[in-house]
């Protein structure tokens, strides 16, 4: 089995580094679906990295589906792991040579702690009324406000994501962040959409009158093991279309 380099670049956080490395391995077929990924203390060896480190890589492994444990303490590829990062590529490849047919929109972020609603705490295991990180976005059309979305977070994300309290867009958005900072990815998303009348709130942050129609989302963001990492509800104004693009793997 290939060594891999053990060069790792700043200011890309390390253990991404290792897990592109062991992406490209996996992809290759030098690591083939049934073999062992290297421990912690052969990537510490390897990489010169710490066990926290190593520790992340092959969380984010795991998480991503490329890997699972087996019998004893070790880690193996997954069953279609190098599958599923030809299809990741072909995605990300695809996303990049299509060009938009939407117009591109301006986005306007905020972020401080406010008290979790009721339905945001018991998805994210907070106590009602507790105050935590919410990062609000705002779809501008010129000034036009044409869509806008609080998202809350739990303190086990915000802990080690600090970017999430920055008052500025984050250029992959929050959910990429999150995984790049904290080994975190999102892997099952559950999405409510309802057409309503605009309330008081919602019309004046969309400048348009109470009772307009608006689209509602609701959505809620998990790991693999179903632990929630975050919570947004947002508005669309009626005459806009609200797009998401979602990669399913595995059954």
């Amino acid at each position: 089995m290939s060594q891999g380099t053990a060069e790792l670049q700043r200011p890309v956080p390390l253990y991404m580094q290792v897990v592109r490395q062991l992406h490209a391995q996996i992809a290759s077929g030098e690591l083939a679906e049934g073999d062992r990924i290297p421990s912690q203390r052969q990537m510490m060896d390897r990489w010169r990295i710490s066990m926290q480190t190593a520790s992340k890589v092959i969380g984010a492994l795991k998480t991503e589906g490329l890997a699972i444990p087996s019998v004893g303490r070790d880690t193996i590829v997954a069953p279609g792991a190098a599958a599923r990062i030809a299809a990741a590529s072909e995605g990300a490849h695809r996303a990049t040579a299509e060009p938009a047919t939407e117009p591109t929109l301006d986005i306007k972020a905020t972020a401080a702690k406010a008290a979790v609603p009721a339905a945001a705490a018991e998805i994210l295991g907070i106590p009602a009324g507790r105050r935590a990180l919410c990062r609000g976005e705002s779809q501008l059309d010129g000034r036009q406000a044409v869509s806008v979305t609080d998202t809350w977070f739990p303190p086990a994300i915000t802990d080690k994501a600090p970017r999430l309290a920055d008052s500025q867009p984050l250029p992959a958005g929050a959910l990429a962040y999150i995984a790049e900072a904290t080994g975190t990815r999102a892997a099952r998303v559950t999405e409510q959409n309802t057409a309503a009348a605009a309330d008081q709130k919602t019309a004046e942050a969309l400048g348009i009158a109470v009772g307009s129609a608006v689209l509602i989302t609701h959505a809620q963001y998990h790991t693999a093991d179903g632990t929630a990492i975050a919570y947004s509800q947002g508005a669309t104004v009626a005459g806009r279309s609200r797009t998401r693009t979602y990669t399913v793997t595995g059954n």
